[in-house]
């Protein structure tokens, strides 16, 4: 069965688990508690089933070789990533051809064909390999479905977990912490009705047309909102899907969110806790409005298993194993530590870019539109998209807080810089940054990515675009990854598709524990407000304080009265570890 094929089937199965939930608690048909207590596990399970994404998949993939413990499978894993990236381009580069009925293309094409059938060989000889030699590993990347008393042993005393399954008929929502567990059912949140609540909310936050430049939002180069944020939306979500089930988090500072579907595509942080007061267009009371995030540090997963990834397998010292842990494989060895000195920072953007600096949001077009015919991207409409001073600004505030850091700003910051020149002091940073412009994958073949210092002449090593497969080959140690720029959270940036995905999942394969991604295009100086904020509280604390750091930064773009719309201090959120 394929993956698409697995996941309906899962969907199903949620759907029937979660029905079945119903009936127990409604009514006359009301059973037993401990029928009841059943059915409430086992939808949780099967909703977990349902909402697994490829960023997920990534975190398996990695964690898994690190408790395989062997360097083999990590060489075995890396060659296996890069041809499947090689067959993706192939399929790509075939269909492209196919379209095309000259004699040149037709050659091409059939060298091309040649050539995805020498990787399909290559791919099934990999497989075989790691089957024979690391058969756990097979085992490591599918993971399972947690129960609810596996979730609740992998949580720390001061974290609550909300869990939201959005069906076609009702949102289903879970709320864990260590020591108890509820569940609820919104009938006024189906698929549709979520659908629309979060179309509407979006509208609010990212526009679609500005001086001749349809990608970047008028309100942000203006530093103001030209569309009220709709509070009592926002606020019916809080307590269509918080509220009924908040209880279990009382006392909680830190929660953890696993969400599908459109939801996924809202962070959750612009929720309002209370219902609305004063005019939704008016600074003062937005600056006075409670919202989730002042209640709780909050952190995304792109599942609920993802907990035993981060706090199981990618650590770097097994006594950091969380208590909740299952066994080591036998035999399991730690992998060797990175070599040479650890260094604090390393920060990558501010590329040279001809395009007139406009105030400026860090959008862009979709990355179709600035591909050449072939696979690269055409180095001239990269070059013409507009400066960002604030990147540099934040990066130069970045590297005076780091002394010891590796930052590359204009003519340095460059895809041979990231791949090759600075590939192995990257893999041993603690913190690693991109501030630039995010692009979309949009609809067609063409992957996001992140925009670096053009080169003269685009070659594959080097045409100033970072793609998410060429990101996923990077291997990073790093404790706290940022994409400073617009649209990194999701493949394409819009609703109802899958959530946490594109340059998520290719950093989260890259080996990164907990990722700072953008859901819409951002303000470039608000942005540069917030990042800076984050890294000093950060030094205040600890790495461990990752979720409230972010948190400290929000607060700080939202002291300032022109920035007190959500779309300047909403638009980031923290997925991976949050302490």
């Amino acid at each position: 069965m394929t993956g698409q094929g697995i996941r309906g089937w899962a969907r199903a199965a949620a759907m029937g688990a979660v029905l079945m939930l119903g009936v127990a608690t409604g009514g006359s048909a009301r059973t037993d508690e401990d029928t009841y207590e059943s059915l409430r596990a086992e939808a949780f399970e099967a909703a977990q089933w349902a909402i697994a994404s490829d960023a997920a998949d990534a975190l398996a993939k990695v964690s898994a070789r690190f408790a395989q413990g062997d360097d083999a499978i990590g060489r075995l894993a890396e060659d296996r990533e890069g041809l499947i990236t090689r067959r993706d381009r192939l399929e790509h580069e075939i269909e492209r051809l196919y379209a095309l009925d000259d004699e040149s293309s037709r050659a091409r094409r059939e060298t091309a064909r040649t050539e995805y059938d020498a990787v399909l060989e290559r791919l099934r000889a990999v497989d075989e390999e790691i089957e024979q030699r690391f058969p756990a590993y097979a085992d490591l990347t599918s993971p399972q479905a947690l129960s609810v008393s596996e979730a609740q042993g992998l949580l720390r005393e001061d974290e609550g977990l909300l869990l939201v399954l959005v069906n076609p008929e009702a949102a289903y929502v879970w709320a864990l912490s260590r020591d108890r567990v509820e569940w609820a059912r919104s009938e006024s949140l189906g698929q549709d009705e979520m659908a629309a609540a979060v179309a509407r909310l979006r509208a609010s936050l990212t526009t679609t047309a500005a001086r001749g430049q349809p990608y970047i939002d008028p309100s942000l180069l203006q530093d103001q909102t030209d569309t009220a944020f709709d509070r009592a939306e926002a606020h019916r979500l809080y307590q269509k899907l918080i509220a009924p089930v908040e209880a279990v988090f009382e006392g909680r500072s830190t929660l953890i969110t696993v969400t599908s579907g459109d939801l996924s595509a809202l962070p959750l942080a612009l929720l309002p806790t209370e219902a609305p007061d004063g005019a939704d267009d008016s600074a003062a009371a937005l600056a006075a409005t409670p919202w989730l995030i002042d209640r709780y540090a909050l952190a995304a997963l792109p599942s609920v298993s993802s907990l035993t990834a981060l706090r199981c397998h990618l650590v770097s010292d097994p006594a950091l194993r969380s208590a909740g842990c299952p066994p080591l494989p036998a035999g399991a060895a730690r992998p060797q530590a990175q070599t040479g000195e650890r260094i604090e920072l390393a920060a990558f953007g501010a590329p040279i870019l001809s395009g007139g600096a406009v105030g400026a949001a860090r959008g862009a077009p979709p990355a179709g539109d600035l591909m050449s015919d072939g696979p690269l991207a055409d180095v001239e409409r990269l070059r013409a998209l507009p400066a960002l001073p604030g990147s540099q600004a934040e990066l130069e505030a970045l590297q005076s807080r780091y002394p010891r850091s590796l930052v590359r700003m204009g003519e340095a910051a460059t895809e041979t810089a990231v791949r090759q020149t600075d590939r192995e002091a990257l893999s041993r940073a603690r913190f690693v940054v991109f501030s630039t412009h995010g692009l979309l994958a949009g609809s067609d073949q063409a992957e996001p990515g992140l925009v670096l210092t053009p080169p003269a002449v685009g070659t594959a090593e080097d045409d100033g675009y970072l793609s998410a497969s060429e990101a996923a080959e990077l291997r990073l140690t790093a404790d706290f990854v940022v994409l400073s720029a617009c649209n990194t959270a999701a493949s394409d940036g819009q609703p109802g598709g899958e959530g946490l995905s594109g340059l998520a999942r290719a950093f989260f394969y890259a080996g990164a524990r907990s990722l700072v991604v953008s859901h819409w295009e951002v303000s470039d100086a608000a942005t540069t407000e917030l990042m800076t904020r984050t890294f000093a509280a950060l030094d205040d604390a600890d790495i461990g304080e990752r979720a409230r750091a972010l948190r400290e930064g929000m607060r700080a773009v939202r002291d300032n009265p022109r920035w007190a719309h959500p779309a300047y201090w909403a638009p980031f959120t923290l997925v991976g570890e949050p302490g």
